[in-house]
């Protein structure tokens, strides 16, 4: 099977093979993490899961609502011929692995943005505010974030040029590995140690919701592990560390991070404080 019968599908079906990938995850380990939780506390689904479903449908319409996807911008730089990739004479094969690994890379640099610049910071909080952590919590994000770090990543698969195929097969696992890593399960280690070489699994992105910042910032892959291995930014835990964890934000263990009114605010809220403080130190 060549690279394009590959896309000619993908292309045909690719918004249903999208949803089924992420709502079937969604549904298949919101069940497993009942029979085999990785951390047994309550989970308080009837408290966050509400909030945390209305971020997602505001994240699905928002995203929705994007002028341009980033399909669409592998699109134009092949048309264009615009893009490392179109710029250097290299095989199939090597363009689609340069092509998916540099899509894995713009994932990492965008969710190390998220947590290193304060204005991205502000918005990309929410997500890191759920004080538990399940598949609720795979899309729980601020509208804005989706508006101010998608042309990031648009402006990046433009400039590596990376071939739409790469692309299309990057989104579909994106769908469903960021529900799996999210899901509060118990793989067994000899599963999940291998598996973490390559994917992120559950116990990885367990850490990066630690509440301890060093924690925190650790482990930005979204679908694979490897730029967290070159980069210096992975990090592991026991297993009974895991199921004891504190998750979310130190200064926010309360009800408010169930509140939706309030995460729909905090960044606004977080950017006055900033600003305030800022000012008070420039007097």
């Amino acid at each position: 099977m060549t690279f394009e019968t590959i896309e000619t599908f993908l292309r045909a079906s690719f918004d249903p093979l999208q949803y089924a990938a992420f709502f079937g995850m969604f549904a298949l380990f919101a069940v497993l993490e009942r029979l085999a939780p990785r951390d047994p506390s309550p989970q308080l689904r009837l408290g966050r899961w509400p909030a945390n479903v209305v971020l997602t449908v505001l994240t699905i319409v928002m995203m929705s609502a994007l002028p341009v996807g980033i399909v669409a911008a592998a699109d134009w730089s092949k048309a264009e011929g615009v893009g490392l990739l179109h710029a250097v004479d290299v095989s199939p094969v090597a363009a689609f692995a340069v092509g998916f690994l540099g899509r894995a890379f713009l994932s990492w640099g965008t969710h190390y943005l998220n947590h290193k610049v304060p204005v991205l910071w502000a918005i990309h909080r929410v997500h890191h505010v759920d004080t538990r952590l399940d598949v609720s919590t795979t899309v729980r994000f601020h509208p804005l974030e989706f508006v101010v770090t998608t042309p990031l990543t648009l402006a990046g698969v433009v400039a590596l040029g990376a071939p739409p195929v790469a692309i299309l097969i990057y989104e579909l696992l994106d769908a469903s590995v960021t529900v799996f890593s999210h899901a509060n399960v118990r793989l067994p280690w000899w599963i999940d140690r291998p598996l973490s070489l390559f994917i992120v699994t559950p116990d990885v992105h367990r850490v990066h919701h630690s509440s301890h910042q060093p924690e925190t910032d650790s482990n930005f892959g979204a679908v694979l592990t490897i730029w967290d291995r070159v980069l210096g930014t992975y990090r592991r835990k026991s297993a009974d560390a895991l199921a004891t964890q504190e998750n979310g934000l130190c200064e926010v263990q309360d009800g408010r991070s169930r509140n939706i009114l309030w995460l729909l605010i905090l960044p606004f809220i977080a950017l006055k404080a900033r600003a305030v403080s800022f000012a008070r130190g420039k007097e």
